[in-house]
């Protein structure tokens, strides 16, 4: 009879996981069908144009292609294409819907809330792991980016995963399950590099373990290899073949020479100021605080030491590249710690209630702050597009006057930007574009970026302007 009672006990806590997922998953079945073209548009088109250039040109992994700068091929040096590989076989089964690019994200995201529950109920009682997949699913910055057609949902599901299959290691020493923490491991890193991070408590965990025998243990130097080699080939094969050179070797150009040194600038200051609280909450913010302040260090360190060290890689990485969705890598542990709080309040009846009205609250500054993004289309730059669409032929060369590629992802041409090639000169740079075919000049509804009215003037002296209803005229190059 006891035995019948446990085994429906957990079942009974095994639907209340499934009744949470299921709510994560259905907040977001709302804005399934929105285009790339809204919030981080660059980023999301982007993504989603590898896909469609993985169907439309080369279909190989090892070939991601960007719609620019100039005719293909643009092969780029990009994280490991999982989710545009993913998103390309649904777009080649079903066709191209927007609903398919976001269910892959969403899937993984989804993945990684699993795995955030195993590792709160390895580590803590039951309400707690509740606790902490309902607050990861509705963090203001999870909210947005679990449904971003980007690679953050994917990099999380592989962290996240690494990490519980590591500890699993640790308790269970199957050899299997530390070769499956190092592919994921290695798969994490591979889709956002400051993942590597994860890596720190996992070394703490094993010196804690076995001490000075970590040097001769040789499954952790498999796991080692297993983790680390892999991305690095990876990406050192993408430098060799890599033609757009913004994103090549961002590491080495854009981060590492302000590594220590960006946290202490007015700019990330800001930046922090600004984001942290519409990516967590003030409220997951101050829970995260004291569930790391009291954590219980002899049966806890591992979460402690993981969430110092996402700490340190927001002060070092985050600081300097300072875009918002860099900080989704800590959003697991400000969930955690946040549940860790509310769940040190749940064995008393005051204390239930103070913890569901603090996710109440927290669900509800989530929905102010992601639904007016949530809304958001560029229609301007969707209209432009379907002009450029209606005006011209699928392989002709077209060059946008805006920095931002959305308007060549939109209207499904290859081409240039303005102002990327020759930036000082704009007239130069039009005629080189020229002279390497391209066809057609598109300002977004008249606008060109950093134009001080000479490109314009040129363009309406040398060339014949398509005039459209609305602005959306485009000039005529061949």
């Amino acid at each position: 009879m006891t035995e019948h009672i446990l085994i429906m006990k957990t079942y009974h806590k095994g639907y209340v996981i499934l009744l949470i997922l299921i709510l994560i998953a259905a907040l977001r079945v709302p804005s399934l069908a929105n285009s790339p073209y809204e919030y981080d548009s660059w980023r999301q088109s982007d993504t989603e144009s590898i896909a469609i250039n993985f169907l439309e040109n080369r279909f190989n992994l090892m070939y991601p292609q960007l719609n620019y700068d100039g005719p293909m091929p643009n092969y780029v040096q990009l994280e490991f294409q999982i989710t545009t590989w993913i998103i390309a076989v649904m777009y080649n089964l079903f066709g191209y819907h927007y609903e398919l690019a976001r269910m892959v994200p969403l899937s993984f995201f989804i993945g990684s809330a699993y795995f955030l529950y195993l590792i709160a109920k390895r580590f803590y009682q039951m309400p707690t792991a509740w606790i902490a997949t309902l607050m990861y699913g509705i963090l203001p910055l999870h909210i947005l980016y679990s449904r971003a057609i980007m690679p953050e949902s994917t990099a999380l599901f592989f962290m996240v995963g690494a990490f519980y299959l590591f500890v699993r290691w640790m308790d269970q020493q199957r050899f299997w399950i530390l070769f499956a923490a190092g592919c994921f491991t290695a798969l994490a890193i591979s889709q956002k590099i400051p993942a590597v991070f994860v890596g720190i408590p996992m070394i703490w965990m094993a010196v804690k373990e076995y001490g000075l025998r970590c040097i001769v243990k040789w499954e952790l130097w498999l796991f080692a290899l297993i983790s680390l080699l892999p991305p690095y080939l990876y990406f050192q094969w993408l430098s060799t073949i890599a033609e757009f050179p913004f994103v090549t070797g961002i590491a080495t150009k854009h981060i590492i020479p302000s590594l220590f040194t960006s946290i202490a600038s007015t700019e990330a200051l800001q930046f922090f100021v600004v984001q942290l609280p519409k990516a967590f909450t003030w409220y997951g913010i101050v829970l995260f605080i004291i569930g790391l302040v009291t954590i219980h260090w002899k049966k806890e360190y591992p979460i402690g030491v993981w969430a110092i060290a996402m700490v340190v890689e927001l002060i070092t990485i985050v600081a300097t590249i300072k875009f918002d969705y860099y900080l989704i890598l800590i959003g697991p542990l400000v969930a955690l710690l946040g549940a860790v709080t509310l769940g040190s309040f749940w064995s008393k009846l005051p204390g239930k209630l103070a913890a569901v009205i603090v996710i109440v609250l927290i669900s509800i500054q989530s929905y102010q702050l992601a639904s007016p993004l949530l809304r958001e289309q560029h229609t301007v730059l969707l209209r432009q597009a379907e002009v450029v669409q209606a005006y011209t032929l699928n392989n002709d060369l077209i060059v946008v006057g805006t920095d931002d590629p959305s308007l060549l992802n939109a209207s499904h041409r290859k081409g240039w930007r303005v102002g990327n090639t020759i930036p000082k000169d704009t007239i130069a740079e039009l005629q080189y574009f020229v002279k390497m075919g391209a066809k057609y000049f598109v300002p977004l509804q008249g606008h060109i970026d950093g134009d001080d009215g000479s490109l314009q003037n040129y363009l309406n002296e040398r060339y014949t302007l398509i005039d459209i209803k609305g602005g959306y005229s485009i000039y005529k190059l061949q």
